[in-house]
């Protein structure tokens, strides 16, 4: 009797196999986007908040496929009941990565203000290069250089030329005091990153006491993890 008491318990809890379809792809699929992508697997366990995500979705899944059979629903509706948070990771986490963005900005500077009397315009400095450093990736696929700009007029620019860093969810450019940064702990975050290929110009709110050395981070705000940084010194 305690036998058969036993078996049922388990039955109860066991997700049927017809449920484990939708996981089974799932985990097929994300297996061999981490092959194609090695660098986006270590960030991704690397990190707790795209662990945690990644579990919860799973744990959701195997637990619509477990309760909806119950309920007396077939295959049809409980798989597609499973693939809403499956589809839900791939938007999140997938698609922004097949996404290339290009943004070329021209070079910073104060439009030339006409003389008076004259069509002629008043001759505008250059934007002086302060310092520049190249951009490494941080388990991801980067390269090119942040350049930090002062202009005529004062203000400060932090330009990336040459951009070209894996695509992802939800970067940031952030300027981070200290050499060597990978946290964004005590930085400032000057804009989401527009595109991941070109030249781009981010703005330097003039409160920032920008002292060197300091890092140019990209950083991925959903999980929480570096994408690529350049130190200027």
């Amino acid at each position: 009797m305690a036998h058969m008491v036993t078996t049922t318990a388990r039955r109860r809890l066991t997700v049927p196999r017809s449920s484990l379809a939708v996981p089974a792809l799932a985990v097929l699929g994300g297996g061999a986007f981490f092959v194609w992508k090695p660098g986006v697997a270590v960030s991704t366990f690397a990190s707790p908040r795209a662990a945690g995500f990644v579990a919860a979705v799973g744990v959701l899944t195997l637990f619509i496929g477990w309760v909806l059979p119950r309920l007396g629903r077939g295959f049809a509706v409980t798989a597609a009941a499973q693939a809403i948070p499956v589809a839900l990771v791939f938007i999140v986490t997938v698609l922004p990565s097949f996404r290339t963005v290009t943004v070329n900005d021209p070079l910073p500077g104060p439009v030339a203000a006409p003389i008076a009397g004259s069509v002629s315009p008043v001759p505008v400095p250059a934007p002086l290069a302060v310092s520049r450093g190249n951009l490494s990736g941080i388990h991801h696929r980067a390269s090119g250089t942040a350049v930090l700009l002062q202009l005529a007029d004062g203000s400060r620019v932090v330009r990336l030329e040459d951009l070209d860093v894996e695509p992802g969810p939800d970067y940031f450019v952030v300027a981070v005091p200290g050499a060597d940064r990978q946290r964004p702990d005590g930085g400032t975050r000057l804009h989401h990153l527009r595109g991941n290929k070109g030249n781009q110009n981010y703005p330097v709110p003039a409160d920032l006491m920008l002292m060197r050395p300091f890092t140019v981070l990209i950083w991925c705000r959903a999980f929480a993890v570096p994408v690529a940084a350049a130190t200027l010194r």
